[in-house]
C-alpha cells in the first residue's frame, strides 16, 4: 500500500510540472502542437483515401529520390512521344541518365522545408531539386555516356535542360508557335560541358543542374521575391553537339528568349531532321516533383512558423459587423421564428472573445485539428483556428483530404455560424498593385491591393430560402478584373457553355456549386483538388470534376499564392446576421488528413 502511495504521488507530481495530456501520440512521434483533445469520431474514417498516404522510403540516392508507379503521370505532353531516347548514329552513341537513374522508371521527389530561406516576410523556403538547405553547392548530378565510333577525335559540347510540362503550355508537335506561350513555362539547364573523346574511345561525364533558383532569371528575385520551382512533372534533354557555334550550347543563352524544348521542335517541324542526332531525352513520366506532401507521419511536423502560419487575432477585416458585441444567447437548436421574434431577437448583446486563435489549432501525427470552441455561461466566444502555409507556388494540383465541421444544426438545421476556407492567396507583394489607368484599378482590398484568390468555400446559404436548407459551396477566383475584356463583367450573371457563373461580387468570379451539401456530407471525409495551369482552375471533390473557370471567365492567377485553410465564424454568407447567430454550446472540430501541392 505505501509504494502505491508513493507511484500515485510520483505520477501526480510528474504532472504538476511536465504536464500529463490525453490523446497523446505512439511512441516516437515528435508532436510540436499539441493543444486540446480529440473526439474519437476524428481518429478514423479516412481509410478510402489509404493509397494517398503510402510513403516510400526506399530512397535510390542521396537526396531521397523515390520510385514511383510509372502510370501516375502517364499522357503528359512532352518534345517526343517515346519515354526515352538515346542518341545512336554511325559515328557516334550518346546515352543520357538525368536523374543517375534507370531511365525507364517513374521517380518522385518531395521536397522537405528544413530551413527557412530569404526573404524572410514571406517565409519562402527554397523548393528546388535537390534541396538547398542541404547546401548551396549540393546538386543533383545527370550521368551522360559518350562512345565515339568514329576514327577521328571529337570535341562534343553537352548541356542538359529541365522543363516542368505539368503546367505548362505545350512544347511538342500540337504547340502553337505562333503565342510563344510556351516562353512562360518553368525551364532551365545546367553548364555546358566540352567533352573530348579519343577515336573507338568511350567516356562518362556528370552535369550538374538544380531545379530551382529562378532558372530564367526573371524579375522574382530582383524585387527580393525568390522564384521557386514548380511542382510537377519533368521532361529531361541532353543537347549534344561538334558545333561550337549552336546557339543552345553557348555560355550566356538567355533563357527569357529561347526555350530549348520548343527550339528543337520548331527546328523539327520546319523540316530539320538533323536535330534528333543532337537529342537525349526522357519523357515527363520519368520525374515528379513535389513541393508539399503532409503525410503528418511524425516525419514531416514542423514547428509552427516555420512553414504553418499560425496567427492570433482579435478581429477580421473582411466582416463587416465584427464589433465583438454578440447576442447573449447559447443556443444549439433553434428556429427561425426564434431568431426573427424569439429569444434571439431580444436578446441583449455582450462583448465576446472573437477572432482567429492559435490554441485553436492542433498539429500531430494524424493532421490538423482546427477547433471552434463552445462557450459557457462565465465564458462567451467566437473564436476559431487557422492556418497558413509560408512557401507559395505557381501552377499545380492541391490535395487535401478533410472532415469539415457540420454548418447546420441537427433537428432545426439553423446556421452554427461556421464556414470553410480551402483558399489560394497571393502575397500584397508589389505584383499586387493596381495597374495604373486600368479601368477597373480602384477594386482594391483594404490595403490598396488587388492580390489573387483561388478559392472553395462552403458556407450556410441563408439568402432567400428556409433555413431547412442545406450548405452552399461557391468555387471562385478573384482577380479585381485584371481582365476588361472578361465575358463576366461586374454586377453582372452569365450562362457560359450551360454553366452558371456571376460577379456580384465585383472583385471575383464566382461558380455557385450545383446543388447544397446535406448534414451528411459533413459526416466523412472527402478529398478536394484545385488543378492551378495557366489557362484554366479545375476544382474536384472525391474525383469528380465540379467546376472549371477558364480564361474567357476571369484573370487566371499567375503570380505565387500560398495555401490557407481554415473555419471561421466570421460571415456565415450572412455578414449582416453574425452578431446574432446564437454562441455554440460544444466544440465543433474540422479535420484536416492529408494535403499535398504536385
Amino acid at each position: 500500500m505505501k509504494n502505491t502511495i508513493i507511484v500515485i504521488l510520483s505520477f501526480f507530481f510528474f504532472c504538476l510540472l511536465w504536464g500529463c495530456k490525453p490523446n497523446e501520440p505512439r511512441e516516437g512521434v515528435k508532436v510540436y502542437y499539441n493543444g486540446f483533445s480529440i473526439p474519437d469520431a476524428y481518429k478514423s474514417g479516412w481509410e478510402k483515401y489509404d493509397h494517398l498516404f503510402k510513403s516510400d522510403k526506399n530512397y535510390v540516392n542521396e537526396f531521397e529520390l523515390t520510385i514511383r508507379d510509372t502510370n501516375d503521370y502517364s499522357g503528359l505532353p512532352s518534345v517526343l512521344e517515346t519515354n526515352s531516347k538515346m542518341i545512336i548514329n554511325n559515328d557516334l552513341e550518346v546515352y543520357f541518365y538525368p536523374l543517375n537513374q534507370d531511365t525507364s522508371k517513374q521517380y518522385q521527389y518531395v521536397h522537405k522545408y528544413n530551413c527557412v530561406k530569404e526573404p524572410k516576410q514571406y517565409r519562402y523556403a527554397d523548393v528546388a531539386y535537390p534541396n538547398p538547405c542541404l547546401g548551396e553547392d549540393v546538386k543533383a548530378k545527370g550521368r551522360v555516356v559518350l562512345i565515339n565510333k568514329s576514327k577521328d577525335s571529337k570535341i562534343i559540347y553537352c548541356r542538359l535542360f529541365y522543363q516542368n510540362n505539368s503546367y505548362g503550355f505545350s512544347t511538342g508537335k500540337d504547340a502553337n508557335f505562333d503565342t510563344r506561350q510556351f516562353m512562360q513555362n518553368f525551364y532551365g539547364g545546367s553548364n555546358v560541358k566540352a567533352v573530348e573523346i579519343e577515336a573507338n574511345q568511350e567516356k562518362e561525364i556528370t552535369l550538374e543542374y538544380v531545379i530551382g533558383k529562378d532558372p530564367k532569371n526573371e524579375e522574382w528575385t530582383t524585387k527580393k521575391f525568390y522564384g521557386p520551382a514548380r511542382p510537377g512533372a519533368y521532361e529531361f534533354m541532353l543537347w549534344a553537339t561538334e558545333d561550337s557555334q549552336d546557339p543552345l550550347i553557348q555560355k550566356g543563352l538567355d533563357y527569357r528568349k529561347i526555350n530549348p524544348f520548343a527550339y528543337f521542335q520548331e527546328k523539327l517541324i520546319n523540316g530539320d531532321s538533323t536535330v534528333l542526332d543532337n537529342i537525349a531525352h526522357t519523357h515527363g513520366s520519368h520525374f515528379k516533383f513535389i513541393s508539399l506532401q503532409e503525410t503528418f507521419n511524425g516525419d514531416n511536423i514542423y514547428t509552427p512558423g516555420d512553414i504553418y502560419l499560425l496567427s492570433d487575432r482579435d478581429e477580421k477585416p473582411l466582416c463587416d459587423t465584427c464589433t465583438g458585441y454578440f447576442a447573449d444567447v447559447i443556443a444549439d437548436e433553434w428556429t427561425a421564428d426564434d431568431y426573427f421574434k424569439g429569444f434571439i431577437s431580444t436578446a441583449p448583446f455582450v462583448k465576446a472573445d472573437y477572432g482567429n486563435r492559435k490554441e485553436n489549432i492542433r498539429i500531430d501525427q494524424n493532421g490538423f485539428y482546427f477547433k471552434n470552441p463552445g462557450s459557457t455561461s462565465k465564458k462567451k466566444q467566437k473564436t476559431w483556428g487557422e492556418i497558413k502555409f509560408g512557401p507559395s507556388f505557381l501552377y499545380g494540383t492541391v490535395k487535401v483530404v478533410a472532415k469539415f465541421a457540420h454548418l447546420r444544426n441537427e433537428k432545426t438545421h439553423t446556421p452554427t455560424g461556421i464556414i470553410h476556407n480551402l483558399w489560394l492567396f497571393q502575397y500584397n507583394h508589389p505584383y499586387a498593385d493596381p495597374i495604373p489607368g486600368h479601368p477597373y484599378s480602384y477594386l482594391v482590398n483594404g490595403n490598396g491591393k488587388q492580390p489573387f484568390e483561388i478559392d472553395i468555400e462552403i458556407w450556410s446559404k441563408i439568402y432567400e430560402e428556409n433555413w431547412g436548407g442545406g450548405s452552399a459551396i461557391n468555387y471562385s477566383i478573384v482577380d479585381y478584373m485584371r481582365d476588361e475584356n472578361v465575358i463576366v463583367k461586374p454586377g453582372k450573371a452569365e450562362v457560359i457553355e450551360g454553366l452558371s457563373v456571376d460577379r456580384f461580387n465585383h472583385v471575383q468570379l464566382n461558380y455557385p456549386g450545383q446543388k447544397l451539401l446535406r448534414r451528411d456530407f459533413f459526416e466523412e471525409y472527402h478529398l478536394y483538388e484545385i488543378v492551378w495551369s495557366p489557362y484554366d482552375i479545375y476544382y474536384k471533390i472525391d474525383g469528380e470534376v465540379v467546376a472549371k473557370i477558364d480564361w474567357r471567365m476571369a484573370t487566371i492567377p499567375d503570380q505565387y499564392a500560398f495555401l490557407w485553410i481554415g473555419s471561421p465564424i466570421y460571415q456565415d454568407g450572412t455578414y449582416y446576421a453574425q452578431n446574432r447567430i446564437p454562441f455554440l454550446p460544444n466544440d465543433r472540430f474540422s479535420h484536416v488528413r492529408y494535403i499535398s501541392i504536385e
